[in-house]
C-alpha cells in the first residue's frame, strides 16, 4: 500500500496573466483553483494512474473540508484528521502562471501544528503502515512546531518497516537522510546544500551524489528542471534528458515525476522504463493549465522522446 502525509495542504488560486508586472494593475486572463500541497498532488497523480494510495495529513475548518472533498473526487482513500473545533482555516495560496511559463507563489504560512497535533497523526499512521508499504514523506512543513517533523515520524514508523520517500529541504533533508530513506528528490541547489558546494555540472553532481553512499538511499532522483535529471538507482546512475514541450505551468512537475517512479516501481517496471515514464507524465504535466494532473495519452506520446544514457 502506499501513504501519502500532507503536513500542510492548501487550496491554491491558480492566476493567469500575459505577464506580470509590479506596481501597476495586471489584467487576469483566467482563474481556477486547485489543490496545493505535495502529498496530495501525489495522492491524485497515483489516482489518475489507477493506482490505491491512502492520504494523510491535517486539515482546518471550511477549507480543510474543500481539500477533503476535491481528494475523495479522485478516489482517494482520505485519512486526514480534520480539526473543525476552531476559526483557523487551512491555508489558500495564490499562484501567478505568465504566459511565458514563469510561475511564481504566494504561499500563505498555514495553521501551526503542534506536539499533540503530529502525536495524533503519528498514532494514525501506526495503525495503517505496515511492512514494506511505500510512505511518501513530502512538502512544506514550516507550519510544525517541530522543524524535523519527517525525521521524527521516520523514527517513530521505522518499526512498521515501510520504504520512506522523501521530498524535502533544507536541514530537514539533511537529518532525515540519517534514517536512510528509500527515496530522496533533491533539486540542484538542495543537492548542492548537502554538498556543501555550489554543483555546476553533471561531473560535480554525480561527486554529490556519490558523497551520499554511506547512507544507503537506494534511489537519488536529482530533479534539473528544464534540464531532466540524474538518478542514482541500484543498477547504476542515469541522465535523463526531457522531451521539448510547450510549458504552461511548472508547478506540480517535480510531484507527478515523483508519482511516475513510484508507479513504476509498483508495476515492477524496468529501471529506464520507470524513468522514462515519471519523465513523460512530468512534461505532459508541464503542458496543463493545473498544477496537478496530466493527460496520460499525451504522456504516453512522449515517451518515446524521453532520452535517457546510463552514465556510471
Amino acid at each position: 500500500m502506499i501513504h501519502t502525509v500532507t503536513l500542510n495542504p492548501a487550496v491554491d488560486k491558480l492566476l493567469f496573466l500575459k505577464e506580470f508586472k509590479k506596481n501597476i494593475t495586471n489584467r487576469l486572463l483566467s482563474s481556477e483553483d486547485a489543490l496545493g500541497g505535495k502529498g496530495t498532488h501525489v495522492s491524485i497523480n497515483l489516482q489518475l494512474l489507477d493506482t490505491e494510495n491512502k492520504a494523510f495529513g491535517i486539515v482546518h475548518g471550511n477549507t480543510g473540508s474543500e481539500i477533503i472533498q476535491v481528494l475523495e473526487t479522485y478516489g482517494t482513500n482520505v485519512n486526514f484528521i480534520h480539526k473543525t473545533d476552531s476559526d483557523a482555516d487551512s491555508r489558500t495560496n495564490y499562484l501567478i502562471i505568465e504566459e511565458n511559463g514563469d510561475c511564481s507563489t504566494l504561499a500563505s504560512r498555514g495553521v501551526s501544528l503542534g506536539e499533540q497535533d503530529i502525536e495524533e497523526l503519528i498514532t494514525l499512521l501506526l495503525e495503517h503502515v505496515g511492512e514494506g508499504d511505500f510512505l511518501i514523506l513530502s512538502g512544506d512543513a514550516t507550519n510544525c512546531y517541530d522543524p524535523y517533523v519527517y525525521n521524527t515520524i521516520m523514527k517513530r514508523l521505522k518499526e512498521c518497516k515501510p520504504k520512506f520517500f522523501l521530498d524535502a529541504s533544507g536541514p530537514t533533508l539533511y537529518n532525515c537522510i540519517q534514517e536512510s530513506p528509500y527515496l530522496i528528490k533533491p533539486n540542484l541547489d538542495e543537492l548542492s546544500e548537502l554538498y556543501g558546494s555550489e554543483l555546476t555540472n553533471d561531473t560535480e553532481i554525480i561527486e554529490a551524489i556519490e558523497s551520499l553512499s554511506n547512507y544507503n538511499i537506494e534511489i537519488i532522483a536529482v530533479s534539473l528542471g528544464s534540464d531532466g535529471s540524474i538518478i542514482k538507482t541500484p543498477e547504476g546512475i542515469y541522465r535523463i534528458t526531457p522531451p521539448s514541450v510547450n510549458v504552461k505551468n511548472t508547478i506540480g512537475c517535480g510531484d507527478c515525476f515523483l508519482s511516475g517512479i513510484i508507479f513504476g516501481l509498483t508495476q515492477n517496471y524496468s529501471t529506464t522504463e520507470t524513468l522514462k515514464f515519471a519523465t513523460a507524465i512530468s512534461a505532459a504535466t508541464a503542458e496543463s493549465n493545473s498544477s496537478i494532473g496530466f493527460d496520460r495519452t499525451r504522456a504516453n506520446e512522449l515517451i518515446s522522446q524521453v532520452y535517457i544514457k546510463k552514465i556510471k
